[in-house]
């Protein structure tokens, strides 16, 4: 008996790339998607957010209004990071009207000789502005970070102006152009 004429007469069986067809349906249904994007949005306010500095002081996004804050989600053990920290050392000491803000994600139940580590690598990196500890990750899951590291721009109003995950070649141009349209007034 020949494929067609036994098609013909088993009509319940479907032919192996229909069935794989209908799989791929139900799995694309059943499976969660890809990795969300950030779910802070250019142009709305940043969520509320207070965390502990690395020396224990409470630091609140909303105390630095009137100023540019850049918002960096880092890690110790992350050699991009460790690139896009030491370009924003350089944006914080020549801009007087720049918060840099380093957020930790490594926080979670974090050891006093783990901070110690944090602290030691901040120094051979030359970082001086203030670092925030993510302890119970409320910055990753407010801001979906899913990715390090990850880089927002807040303007003087506390208004999300970028948010980007990952640190690339056009990152340190793409930060200088937000910072000069904050500068400038523009939208």
């Amino acid at each position: 008996m020949s494929l067609i004429s036994r098609r013909r007469k088993e009509p319940h069986c479907m032919p192996g790339i229909y069935r794989l067809a209908v799989i791929a349906a139900a799995l694309s249904v059943l499976l969660p998607g890809p990795a969300s994007a950030l779910c802070v949005d250019v142009g709305k306010p940043v969520p509320a957010l207070t965390l502990p500095s690395i020396d224990g002081q409470s630091v609140s996004l909303d105390s630095f209004k009137g100023k540019i804050v850049l918002l960096a989600f880092w890690a110790s053990w992350c050699p991009r990071c460790e690139e896009e920290l030491t370009f924003l050392q350089g944006v914080y000491k020549a801009s007087g009207d720049i918060v840099v803000l380093a957020i930790n994600q490594e926080s979670q139940n974090i050891s006093n000789a783990h901070i110690e580590r944090i602290r030691k690598a901040l120094k051979e990196w030359k970082i001086d502005f203030p670092v925030l500890l993510d302890r119970n990750l409320d910055a990753w899951n407010g801001f979906c970070i899913n990715a390090l590291p990850t880089s927002v721009i807040l303007d003087r109003k506390g208004i999300v102006r970028y948010a980007e995950a990952n640190y690339y070649w056009a990152t340190q141009d793409r930060i200088a152009e937000v910072i000069r349209e904050i500068r400038q007034g523009k939208e």
